[in-house]
C-alpha cells in the first residue's frame, strides 16, 4: 500500500510539472483549442489522481487503526495455562 502511495504521489507531481510546462509554454500566446483539451485532460488527470491519493491514504489509515485496536486487543487477552483451564472445566466435588 505504502508503495501505491509513493506510486501516486509521483503521478501527482508529473501531471503537475506537465501542466506548468503547458502553461508556461502558452502564457502569452493564445492557445489552440488542441492544447485547451490537452489542459483540460491534465488537469482531469490530476484530480483522478489527487481523489485515488486520498483514497490511498485512507485505506492506510483505516489498516494502521485495525492493527493498532488488534495489537491492542491482543494484549488485553490474557494467556491461561492449560493446567489452569482444565481446572476450571473439572467439577468441584
Amino acid at each position: 500500500m505504502k508503495n501505491k502511495l509513493e506510486e501516486s504521489s509521483e503521478a501527482i507531481e508529473n501531471v503537475d510539472r506537465k501542466i506548468e510546462a503547458v502553461v508556461e509554454q502558452y502564457k502569452y500566446k493564445n492557445p489552440s483549442l488542441e492544447v485547451k483539451k490537452k489542459l483540460e485532460g491534465l488537469y482531469l488527470q490530476n484530480e483522478e489522481l489527487k481523489a485515488l491519493h486520498q483514497e490511498i491514504t485512507k485505506t492506510i489509515d483505516q489498516v494502521e487503526q485495525i492493527s493498532e485496536y488488534s495489537l491492542g486487543h491482543k494484549e488485553r487477552l490474557q494467556y491461561v495455562p492449560k493446567e489452569k483451564q482444565e481446572q476450571k472445566q473439572s467439577p468441584k466435588y
